[in-house]
This record gives structure tokens, sequence and C-alpha cells, in this order.
């Protein structure tokens, strides 16, 4: 849980998705395995909201994992960051690497 921050790095260029300087602020979810991402980018300083994830924690793994119909992000915990992907239509669409701030 808290706040991370860090890049996320589009894969996919020439496409709608830019690289972003992301902001998540991760929080207990409803369930003992679960949490929700409120991921955030920075514009000119400033935190604007992207959206809200709700994941699954696998903790044997050290993952959160988060699937719609077209997108899967996952993320593991290592070294005190979190590495993620997005797969978007199948395709690699970005790479996070966050780290903690608070």
């Amino acid at each position: 849980m808290g706040i991370w921050k860090g890049t996320s790095l589009c894969q996919v260029k020439n496409s709608p998705c830019h690289d972003e300087i992301v902001v998540f602020h991760i929080t207990k979810g409803k369930t003992a395995d679960s949490c929700n991402i409120l991921a955030n980018k920075l514009v000119n300083d400033a935190e604007e909201e992207m959206g809200t994830l709700g994941c699954r924690i696998d903790k044997a793994n050290n993952e959160l994992t988060s699937s719609s119909h077209d997108a899967q992000w996952t993320f593991k915990l290592s070294n005190g960051k979190l590495e993620g992907t997005l797969i978007y239509h199948g395709n690699l669409y970005r790479i996070i690497e966050v780290s903690r701030v608070k």
C-alpha cells in the first residue's frame, strides 16, 4: 500500500500512447487478496487522474494483477520496486516501473 512514483513507457510507437511519469496511490481492497491502484500522471508537476485499477494480490508470487476484456496488467514487487506491464489487445503496450515514496 502507499504512494509509488516512476515511469510508464509506451512500447507501441506511432500510437496514442505516450511515455509518462506516473504516481500510483495503492489502497487496500474490499477483500484480503485485493487492492486498488489510483493511477495518475504528472503534467506540469500536477497529478491528473487516469483511472483506478482493481487488482488481485498474489502474495506467493509478489504480484498484483488486473484484467479486463482487452487489457492485462501485471505488477511484480522486486527489490522495493513494482515492475509491471500492460498487455493490450495481445501486444505489449506499456512497461511500468515505480518505487514507493510514502
